[in-house]
């Protein structure tokens, strides 16, 4: 069986990788200045997923100890899995808007992220959604 200790310490040292990843994406989402509001939506999700990260970075090794192990696994699960997300949005972002520049959204782009991928960004609002839920549980209970 894992140490409580050891299990917390692994999960402190991807919350670092995760709030990068998180901060990189809200970058990038803060450069599309006309970007239509499913995008500024998301946005407001990933600034909220990097105020939970950096609240459980907040969490005690003696928190965690108390926490037990199954939630430390399942937050290092929903962190790296919020850090894939990020990371994979991110670079359909890039990919999506390869034709604008300086903030600003030409046609092809705007047509391409404000219709035709809104079910994507959709989906991803819902998944880093479920993230923040889960590591705002987890803060929550922590700090009881």
């Amino acid at each position: 069986m894992t140490e409580p200790l050891s299990i917390a310490a692994s999960v402190v040292g991807i919350i670092v990788p995760a709030l990068h990843g998180t901060r990189l994406l809200l970058d990038d989402l803060e450069k599309l200045k006309d970007a239509p509001e499913t995008v500024r939506r998301l946005k407001d999700e990933v600034r909220s997923i990097d105020m939970s990260l950096t609240s459980l970075r907040a969490v005690e090794d003696q928190e965690w100890k108390s926490l037990g192990t199954s939630v430390a696994e399942e937050s290092r699960t929903t962190i790296s899995t919020c850090t894939r997300a990020c990371d994979m949005f991110r670079t359909d972002i890039q990919r999506w808007t390869r034709h604008s520049g300086d903030g600003k959204l030409a046609w092809q782009d705007r047509a391409n992220v404000g219709f035709f991928k809104q079910g994507r960004i959709k989906t991803m609002w819902e998944q880093l959604h479920n993230c923040k839920v889960t590591i705002n549980c987890v803060v929550g209970i922590a700090t009881l």
